[in-house]
């Protein structure tokens, strides 16, 4: 046999023999049953704790802990639960001063000193982790756990030489991340509030800080961040003004009184001012409209008392006051307090003003604040005349087609102006000599109002009539039409409160309609017909209808709207 066959064939049999070996493996393999993986228990979580708290030499049982927080995604409930664990070991730790540097530690010592702060850091970055959870529960633990934290670094990790120590840059890390978070939760916002930036002058201090810090960093964060930063500042509350003091109570450890310097924490200037530079650095952010008119609704009530300069406002109440709509309106307070009490300049305030008297003022929602403010804005009696009469004008032609609730407002808003300026009342009746009441007619009158002029100035309103009240004498709605006559009457009423008529509505009218006692009710129809259009009656004895009527097929409303 030629050595080419031989060797030929015991391959052919070395192949045989492998893959029956490895048939037979595989086979065995197979029945190998697996064993389900078993997680740690939060008793086997308390076994390692303990085993910490006895020894340093299982310091090393932090790292499986750590593990356990890690892998939250293949057990919750076991990742929870070890945060926990390590918050009380990390508190046990800086309590016994176990992540303090000390002058009589060696090689070794220091060397274990710097692995426990490092495990420190890894747990405040799990936490912060836990603290975006989607999960709102989770959420609230690591929060929890985390000011716990924040509590017993300020207490005991206080650095040799300095007098007061509060950990800002652990609390900072807490803050990006609850304000970076997409999946907070409203709850966790108000918690966070009401446990602590409400409850605590160097956490509410620490949280201007925080964000002043993150906007300077990042001054285009995302509209995730302005969202959350907003939603926190717009709900805070004692916050430091000029007549109310601070709280006086801290988080962590409170300065010893015998200090020679106070810290800044327990000023209230300093207070005060960085609360200003961290509204100012918010506001500079890109802001939708809807958080712009957020802000300007509460403007006067909880931004510009704590302004130490509230001047600085200035830029933004222009730049909201030109926007035009809802949002001029909602500017209008700040911008004029700033005008009265700061001697600011705005030269064309009224002629802004004036622009704002469009037909949707009477729908918006913030329509009664809008009028307030207008009546303050033209209670001085020093306003020109020709002004004056050009705000007159505008809101009665306004009043021909706004709601019957707004125009309950117009009337005593003309009344009270015609009585502060008694120069405009020529406009009530203004009859003209008899060439031009000829004139009108046979030509027509024509009103020399320019209505799409924009400054109030040269309208033209002073020159001319208020018959848009005389059109409103016949409104369709009784109390409208009684209350427009009241202009036609004598001045003797001194003048009205408008609060009385600010908050009319459809519900509030028609509630007062259904709820008004009638002595004598009118006579109504008994019968309900069962056509709207009837055809023309003929006459007995006529065989076809009279002449100019049209028939059924010819007129197709005689089909219409049959009850029958």
């Amino acid at each position: 046999m030629p050595p080419s066959q031989l060797t030929n064939g015991t391959a052919t049999k070395k192949r045989k023999r492998t893959t029956a070996l490895e048939k037979t493996r595989s086979e065995a393999r197979s029945k190998i049953v697996k064993k389900p993986v078993v997680l740690p228990t939060a008793e086997d979580v308390l076994v390692l704790e303990e085993a910490i708290a006895e020894s340093p030499q299982h310091y090393n049982k932090i790292v499986t802990l750590l593990e356990y927080v890690q892998n939250a995604s293949a057990s919750l409930e076991l990742a929870v639960t070890s945060a926990v664990s390590l918050c009380r070991v990390f508190c046990r730790l800086m309590a016994g001063g176990s992540l303090l540097r000390k002058k009589s530690h060696d090689a070794a010592q220091s060397t274990i000193l710097e692995w426990l702060k490092d495990r420190y850091k890894d747990y405040t970055k799990e936490l912060s982790a836990l603290i975006v959870h989607e999960d709102p529960a989770v959420q609230t633990t690591a929060l929890t756990l985390y000011m716990r934290l924040v509590k017993e670094d300020g207490a005991h990790m206080k650095p040799a030489g300095d007098e007061y120590y509060f950990p800002q840059m652990l609390f900072g890390k807490l803050m990006r991340a609850l304000l970076y978070s997409e999946h907070l939760d409203d709850a966790v916002k108000q918690e966070f509030t009401s446990k602590y930036l409400n409850a605590y002058d160097d956490i509410r201090y620490a949280f201007y800080t925080a964000v002043s810090g993150l906007i300077t960093e990042a001054p285009t964060p995302g509209p995730v961040f302005t969202a959350n930063v907003l939603a926190l500042l717009l709900t805070l509350e004692n916050v430091p003004t000029a007549d109310a003091p601070l709280l006086g109570s801290t988080y962590t450890t409170a300065p010893a009184p015998s200090m020679q310097k106070q810290p800044p924490i327990h000023a209230k200037p300093t207070h005060r001012k960085l609360l200003q530079e961290t509204w100012l650095a918010t506001l500079r952010l890109l802001l939708t409209k809807d958080q712009i008119k957020t802000i300007l609704a509460v403007m006067s009530i909880r931004i510009v008392p704590c302004f130490t300069r509230p001047q600085l406002l200035m830029d933004f109440l222009v730049d909201a006051y030109d926007a035009g709509g809802s949002v001029s309106l909602l500017a209008l307070n700040g911008l004029f307090y700033l005008i009265q009490t700061k001697n600011l300049d705005y030269p064309n305030f009224y002629t802004k003003l004036y622009a704002l008297l469009t037909r949707d003022v009477f729908h918006v929602r913030y329509r009664s604040r809008f009028f307030r403010l207008l009546d303050t804005f033209l209670e001085s009696t020093h306003l020109p005349a020709a002004m004056v009469a050009s705000f007159v004008k505008r809101m009665a032609r306004l009043a021909l087609s706004a709601p019957p609730a707004a125009v309950v407002i117009v009337v005593p808003f003309v009344y009270n102006l015609l009585k502060r300026h008694p120069s405009c009342t020529f406009m009530v009746h203004r009859e003209g000599s008899a060439e031009e009441r000829e004139g009108w007619r046979k030509e027509g009158l024509t009103d020399v109002f320019e209505e799409r002029e924009e400054d109030p100035m040269k309208t033209g309103a002073i020159e001319s009539s208020l018959w848009e009240i005389e059109m409103l004498m016949a409104h369709w709605h009784p109390n409208v039409g009684t209350l427009a006559r009241i202009i036609g009457e004598q001045f003797t009423k001194e003048k009205y409160i408008l609060e009385d008529f600010l908050d009319h509505s459809y519900a509030s009218m028609f509630a007062a309609e259904v709820n008004k006692s009638i002595k004598k009710p009118p006579v109504v129809e008994f019968d309900i017909p069962k056509k709207i259009f009837f055809k023309p009656a003929v006459a007995e004895g006529e065989e076809q209808q009279p002449q100019g009527e049209v028939s059924v097929e010819e007129n197709p409303l005689l089909a219409l709207w049959s009850f029958e």
